[in-house]
């Protein structure tokens, strides 16, 4: 399987040395707010592990560079969280859930924080 590629600027952000990206990764996400976002897009489970929680582990999956959920769920998953890869699995199969929208949203609120960044310089 092919490994996942990244944008120049996020390859060289994950190679800084002592870099600890779960903890870079919980700031970011409290920071932007992400949670309240997932519930206005409607992201919700009825039970078992929160979707909130559910999509935070997708997301850090991606940046800690594992190849596929099972490895991830082998190598780190346990180090996060109680949920076994079939509650990822589950979640990314949803047809209800609206991730275009969360993309839409994710990008809206970055470019606006970015705004607000350079605005303050």
């Amino acid at each position: 399987m092919k490994s996942l590629q990244l944008p120049s600027l996020t390859s060289k952000f994950l190679q800084q040395s002592g870099l600890q990206i779960d903890n870079s990764f919980s700031t970011s996400w409290k920071q932007l707010r992400f949670a309240s976002m997932l519930a206005s897009c409607g992201f919700s489970k009825r039970t078992g592990v929160a979707a909130t929680d559910v999509v935070y582990l997708l997301l850090l999956w991606v940046w800690l560079k594992a190849d596929t959920i099972s490895m991830f769920a082998r190598e780190s998953l346990q180090s996060f969280s109680s949920a076994k890869k079939d509650v990822l699995y589950d979640l990314l199969n949803r047809e209800d859930l609206n991730w275009r929208k969360l993309q839409l949203c994710t990008a809206k609120k970055l470019i606006k924080q970015e705004g607000k960044i350079r605005l303050a310089h």
